[in-house]
């Protein structure tokens, strides 16, 4: 059988693109995987996680919130961060439009739901850290 050498060479270029491309995507390195903050009274979940998007980012905070009761139209809440060495900061989501059953889920890829993406606090030790979650409710 006859091969068609310009055909093998289109191939083999394509091939060669397909894997450089694959290389150059990175996955975000994960640091602090999934973990739940307490539930509100009114059933809304809010778990975080904490990457680097790219090697050579600084750590973000992507948050996943859940609607498990549709109570309230609108929900926010603010993030009390420590550590052993005694260092705080605050982080505050301004309430969003949420109804029963909606999930919100930051994410490195995508900048829907940036609300809910964030900087990690640069002075808060990650071994030691500690979140405490306040929920605020609107109409």
């Amino acid at each position: 059988m006859h091969k068609n050498p310009f055909s093998f060479s289109v191939i083999i270029a394509m091939a060669l693109l397909f894997t450089v491309n694959l290389a150059a995507q990175t996955s975000p390195e994960v640091i602090k995987n999934w973990t739940a903050l307490e539930e509100a009274e009114f059933h809304f979940d809010v778990s975080y996680s904490i990457v680097k998007c790219s090697p050579n980012s600084k750590a973000v905070v992507l948050l996943n919130a859940f609607n498990e009761d549709g109570t309230n139209p609108k929900v926010g809440f603010t993030l009390n961060f420590s550590d052993d060495n005694g260092n705080t900061a605050v982080v505050k989501i301004t309430p969003f439009k949420t109804k029963l059953g909606d999930m919100f889920i930051a994410s490195c890829d995508s900048s829907k739901y940036s609300n809910l993406k964030f900087d990690y606090p640069e002075k808060i030790d990650l071994k030691t850290m500690k979140i405490e979650i306040t929920y605020q409710t609107g109409l």
